[in-house]
């Protein structure tokens, strides 16, 4: 059989090709349902964490952290010891 021969309004993918479109999707949906999860459980923990430095952060009023500001991590310098 030849390509010629072949008529191209009576060819489809099949259902190898719709099995395969399906599983793809069902993919994508489980992905994104276990994202949703995730960020839902990230976000419950940020606020439980932000709950209790609450808590404990009204004992500290005077610290940097509860004015906004933040001290230097892991050795970095602040924007006024850079020069």
């Amino acid at each position: 059989m030849r390509a010629e021969d072949i008529d191209p309004n009576l060819v489809s993918p099949g259902i190898g090709a719709f099995l395969a479109f399906l599983a793809l999707a069902l993919v994508v949906i489980l992905i994104a349902r276990s994202f949703t999860v995730h960020m839902r459980r990230i976000e419950a923990r940020a606020a439980q964490d932000e709950a209790e430095r609450g808590a404990s952060g009204d004992e500290d009023s005077g610290d940097a952290s509860s004015s906004g500001e933040t001290e230097p991590q892991n050795g970095d310098q602040g924007p006024e010891e850079r020069n």
